[in-house]
């Protein structure tokens, strides 16, 4: 698979996501918000508390389940990235949470909240 349709697969998936996060109340406050470190998806308000989402998109289940896609490693950077963006935007004492929304080839939408902890 090319570069091209790999990107163009995440940027369908994380709109599906972000239309569905809507659909649950949620207020989108910033999306693909990057740093050298690395990169949070969407980034949203649910009730108060800021939620850090990593969509996972899938063309088949050939790899397995998208949800076991973020490692350790992957939600170490997240975490730290997240810190950054809280100390940022001056709300490090919101409470936050880590989400993963996975949207697979039949366009199924799978939500884990609180998918992994700081």
């Amino acid at each position: 698979m090319s570069a091209e349709s790999t990107r163009e697969k995440g940027s369908k998936g994380e709109e599906i996501a972000r239309k569905y996060l809507k659909t649950l109340g949620y207020r989108i406050l910033d999306l693909n918000f990057r740093l050298k470190l690395g990169e949070i998806d969407i980034i949203a308000l649910d009730n108060g508390t800021v939620v850090f989402v990593e969509v996972k998109s899938a063309s088949s289940t050939r790899f397995g389940n998208p949800l076991s896609w973020v490692p350790l490693r992957k939600q170490q950077r997240i975490i730290r990235v997240s810190e950054i963006y809280l100390s940022r935007r001056g709300l490090y004492r919101s409470p936050a949470r880590f989400d993963v929304v996975a949207v697979d080839h039949t366009m199924n939408i799978y939500h884990v909240k609180d998918a992994f902890r700081s």
